[in-house]
């Protein structure tokens, strides 16, 4: 049976960065993936805040941290874990059909997209309900959307979908927008160009409605009054929470469901480590990710040389 000093599970930018760290110190390093390559990162259409890069697509970033960790050695599983036994330094990871042992491990997750919760949403998921405006907004060329949401994820969505659907109507039950003074800056100046963004503040959707696909959203605007809009689609941008099921009975989590760690990234679990948006933080960026990925690579070096 194969062993690791580091077994990373997920390959967003902190455990990508926490595999480049660990390699270049030495260390076996197996980053496993269920999914895709670079996580949520990867569905970011623009990314202008990572130090060096003017621009560049969030896929492109990703890949070329992958690759870096690959060169370097990394040997990337596909697969999920469905199971861990944690033991210092032998620790026992259930990758769907195989098993491998790591010395170290390092919590790399992620977090996945918030629903709402609301009449028809479950029901219209994939007709016409999307979470991911990079991946679904091509289907919406010129049509009616509607976007839910007032943070930075929600505004960025709006932007990006205006050069794409004839209106986008933004749901958000605050009284103003949550996102960066910039990117609100961003909105206001593509407001002006477009013309086709308009904006609800202190509403809230009742109901997703439509037969096979969405035909509609009902929803009570700031004076109170219930609005019924014939939309196409509907983006759903309110945040997201910690994809930690597979901890959760075994790593200690906030009441929130993330991973609480110490000043080292180290969890209750001796030698197991957590970075990026699946800890307790203040700041999710792919910047910070990076940050915590290559503190928990270092601080495995550290538990594995003083546990030989």
């Amino acid at each position: 049976m194969e062993k690791y000093d580091v077994a990373i599970i997920g390959a967003g930018p902190g455990g990508l960065t926490a595999a480049i760290y660990a390699l270049r110190s030495g260390l076996s390093v197996a980053i496993i993936e269920k999914a895709m390559i670079g996580g949520q990162t990867s569905l970011t259409y623009e990314v202008r805040n990572y130090p060096g890069f003017i621009s560049i697509s969030g896929m492109e970033l990703a890949m070329k941290m992958h690759e870096q960790a690959t060169l370097l050695g990394a040997t990337t599983i596909y697969g999920e874990v469905s199971n861990i036994n944690f033991s210092p330094m032998n620790n026992l990871l259930t990758i769907d059909d195989k098993q491998i042992f790591a010395n170290t491990i390092i919590l790399s997750m992620g977090a996945r997209a918030r629903t709402l919760g609301v009449k028809g949403e479950a029901e219209l998921i994939g007709r016409g309900i999307c979470y991911c405006a990079v991946c679904d907004g091509a289907i919406f060329k010129d049509k009616d959307v509607v976007l839910v949401g007032g943070g930075n994820s929600a505004v960025e969505d709006a932007i990006y979908l205006s050069n794409i659907c004839k209106s986008i109507t933004i749901i958000n039950n605050l009284p103003s927008f949550t996102c960066q003074e910039v990117t609100l800056k961003e909105l206001e100046k593509t407001i002006d160009e477009k013309k086709n963004i308009f904006i609800n503040h202190n509403s809230m959707v009742l109901e997703f409605g439509g037969t096979n696909s969405l035909e509609f959203v009902k929803y009570k605007n700031d004076d109170g009054n219930e609005v019924v809009k014939k939309v196409s689609g509907a983006f759903i941008a309110i945040g997201r929470e910690p994809d930690t099921n597979l901890v959760r009975n075994s790593i200690h989590l906030d009441e929130h469901g993330y991973v609480a760690v110490d000043e080292n990234l180290e969890t209750n679990q001796p030698g197991v480590f957590a970075c990026g948006d699946v800890r307790v933080k203040e700041l999710r960026q792919i910047v910070t990710a990076c940050a915590d990925g290559a503190i928990c690579a270092t601080n495995a070096k550290t538990f594995i040389n003083l546990n030989k």
